[in-house]
């Protein structure tokens, strides 16, 4: 499964459902800057490719979370707070 598929092949596509009509394309994608080419460059290119359309018309880029080196915070690196 790509990354790329999911706003539309979530909804039944490629049949044409009720919630394909009702919500793709969508006005908005909030996401990191660090996975913009990753996910996003990828549902844009396959939307356009796949159904004529763009996915979303406004990519909002929220902050990135990093610890005092800098680094993004991540469970694999070992650099993030234990809520509990």
């Amino acid at each position: 499964f790509s990354s790329g598929l999911f706003p539309f092949s979530v909804m039944g596509w490629p049949e044409q459902t009720d919630d394909l009509k009702a919500f793709y394309p969508t006005s908005l994608l909030e996401t990191g800057l660090d996975i913009i080419f990753f996910w996003v460059a990828r549902m844009v290119m396959m939307g356009l490719q796949l159904t004529d359309k763009l996915p979303f018309h406004t990519v909002y880029l929220h902050a990135m979370v990093r610890d005092k080196e800098g680094r993004k915070m991540s469970k694999s690196l070992g650099n993030v707070i234990d809520p509990l």
